[in-house]
């Protein structure tokens, strides 16, 4: 049986964590970039705003785990992360961070569960 995402259950962002880490990974291979409303595009969301769980999760994990920022791929139509990407100050230039980010063999990488997204949550959890 097929099971569809309902956005409106916050339940959902970690398994959304999942389907965005396999795009960003793709993005790290190809050594491409893309904007918040190209990923929300592909994930089917009316807008960007809603990203933020799900790219937390995964920067949550990213940082747990000792991996560069695999969030630092996504950028607004400027060409910068937005607010909520985590160490801007660590990561500057941020271009240090997007080389570690490229040139991590991602695909050696067992992805993380949405199980393991939930425990370690995406930093926004006290805010909704």
């Amino acid at each position: 049986m097929i099971n569809y995402f309902d956005d409106e259950d916050k339940r959902h962002w970690p398994w959304r964590a999942v389907q965005v880490w396999q795009i960003l990974v793709s993005k790290a291979v190809n050594k491409q970039l893309m904007t918040y409303g190209e990923l929300a595009n592909i994930l089917g969301f009316e807008g960007a705003r809603v990203l933020a769980h799900p790219l937390g999760h995964i920067a949550v994990y990213c940082k747990k785990n000792g991996l560069p920022p695999l969030t630092s791929l996504v950028v607004n139509v400027g060409g910068s992360p937005g607010d909520g990407f985590p160490d801007k100050e660590k990561y500057s230039p941020l271009d240090e961070a997007r080389f570690r980010v490229f040139t991590l063999e991602w695909y050696k990488i067992v992805p993380p569960t949405a199980e393991e997204y939930a425990e370690l949550g995406s930093g926004f959890e006290k805010a909704n």
